[in-house]
């Protein structure tokens, strides 16, 4: 706050006003001097005190209505609500109050900025119902973020959910797995939000993160070195977001929430990446399990291109009410794998990656036995 003392010689008196930046001292000022002008030399003294209290009061109220704002050039931008609900304010002041309510997926347009002095950003719209006033600008995001966001999930509509993770912390949603900086990053998403994975990268790491490896992957101290030059990124889909219905993720912070049923039954040397549910077996006691095509990758392997390396399939027991496996087969390959069952009978599609590096697309043959029991038939023909 800044002191400013306006001294009024014609009623000799100093009347302290206490200020918050340059901007309203400048105002203070030059309405004070236009009441003063107004009010003249020659006026009886009750009409210079009448001016002058009007004069202050007037100043007061704009003094209230712009305090903690900093000034902005005009705009003129589409933006949407990404909350479920956004009170809209008469002003930027932390007395200030509700006009208005918005909703999630709401357009507006944003006119201006501004900055509070605790350094909170705030826009002032005017939105789809008549809504005019200030809102809070982080749950605003551009149009086109949005156009884009759901350009990718177009993009994954047709792909089947490889994994389901949740985000241990706050994490920024991308249009690009990248995160040498975060022009790409439209929004951030709360710690413990649940993703959808459909796709996975690996990309290399920014030279300046190389050294926080450790501290953003719970897996680096038994990782392969070639991990601490590699970022994990997942192409996700976002349950129940209209708004940004998907983006990439960086991997390193995101949790798998493999089904409880099969979490311990990862093979020796390697960590489950992906899964997919065949169906479900009931045993004569009613009590029912099942079945899952269950994707791992090695975790000090040095292929640097495989999502997995191995499938197997969990098949549940109704008598024993355990897992048994009936299949397995070691070879290296990438998301997605798509599954297609009809009653008890099925395929799933996998890309494997051959001797070349090249992507070779094998069908599984899929079907489900009486007793727990599930037969898988090869692809037929050479593999190479």
């Amino acid at each position: 706050m800044t002191g400013l003392i306006i001294t009024d010689f014609s009623l000799k008196t100093r009347i302290p006003i206490r200020v918050s930046n340059t901007f309203h001292i400048l105002t203070f000022t030059l309405w004070y001097y236009i009441f003063d002008l107004e009010g003249g030399l020659d006026m009886h003294l009750s009409n210079r005190l009448s001016k002058t209290s009007l004069g202050f009061l007037t100043l007061l109220t704009l003094s209230a209505l712009l305090a903690g704002c900093s000034d902005s050039a005009s705009l003129n931008e589409k933006a949407i609500v990404i909350s479920d609900r956004l009170t809209v304010k008469n002003s930027t002041a932390r007395v200030a109050s509700s006009v208005a309510e918005l909703r999630s997926g709401d357009r507006v347009n944003v006119s201006r900025r501004a900055k509070t002095e605790d350094g909170s950003s705030y826009s002032e719209i005017s939105g789809p119902r008549g809504e005019s006033g200030w809102v809070e600008s982080r749950f605003l995001i551009k149009e086109e973020f949005v156009e884009k966001s759901r350009a990718i999930a177009a993009e994954v509509r047709d792909i089947q959910t490889q994994a389901i993770g949740r985000s241990k912390k706050d994490l920024r949603l991308r249009l690009s797995p990248d995160r040498a900086n975060d022009e790409n990053s439209i929004s951030i998403l709360p710690s413990g939000t649940l993703l959808e994975i459909v796709l996975k990268e690996r990309k290399p790491k920014p030279a300046s993160m190389l050294a926080e490896s450790e501290e953003d992957s719970g897996d680096a101290k038994t990782s392969h070195t070639s991990d601490y030059k590699y970022d994990v990124w997942y192409k996700v889909r976002l349950r129940g977001n209209n708004v940004l219905p998907a983006g990439w993720i960086y991997g390193g912070l995101v949790g798998l929430e493999i089904p409880h049923d099969i979490v311990y039954f990862a093979s020796e040397g390697r960590r489950i990446t992906g899964w997919h549910k065949i169906g479900t077996v009931t045993g004569d006691d009613g009590k029912s399990g099942d079945h899952y095509l269950v994707l791992e990758r090695t975790i000090l392997s040095p292929d640097e291109e495989a999502d997995f390396d191995r499938i197997k399939v969990l098949a549940y027991d109704p008598s024993t009410r355990d897992y048994t496996t009936p299949f397995r087969e070691d070879f290296p390959g990438r998301f997605p794998v798509a599954l297609k069952m009809d009653g008890t009978k099925g395929q799933f599609q996998l890309n494997a990656i051959d001797r070349n590096k090249q992507l070779q697309l094998l069908t599984f043959g899929v079907e489900m036995l009486p007793g727990g029991q599930v037969k898988i038939t090869r692809p037929t023909g050479k593999r190479n």
